[in-house]
């Protein structure tokens, strides 16, 4: 139920070199909040179960496609209302990108703002 204990998502990166990176995110008042995903999520995974046990491979492949099409919803609100802007800290860094100078690293820590992120 939205509001609930698991509506806060703490999303780390961790990389070789680096402090780590965490953010939580608040999904509580998302039009998806993660408890809602979750429930989703366990209820496509106790359907693919049932029909595993289908011996049909008609109904079997038509439960299958059903399952697949409700998985790529679910990921995709994942994406969009849980991740949102955050999603970027799951992209590999670009080895050739140089550190930002303080001007872009104050933009970004304003846009960050902006999207929920308090500092430490």
């Amino acid at each position: 139920t939205p509001g609930a204990l698991g509506d806060t998502l703490l999303l780390t990166r961790l990389e070789r070199g680096q402090e780590p990176v965490s953010v939580r995110i608040a999904t509580e008042r998302c039009q998806a909040p993660l408890s809602g995903i979750l429930q989703e999520f366990e209820r496509i995974q106790r359907e693919q179960r049932e029909a595993n046990a289908c011996t049909e491979r008609r109904e079997w492949w038509e439960r299958r496609s059903r399952l697949d099409l409700r998985m790529q919803s679910l990921i995709q609100s994942l994406d969009s209302e849980v991740l949102g802007c955050w999603r970027g800290l799951l992209l590999p860094r670009d080895p050739e990108n140089s550190p930002l100078d303080e001007q872009e690293l104050s933009q970004l820590l304003q846009e960050l703002q902006e999207c929920g992120w308090e500092r430490p």
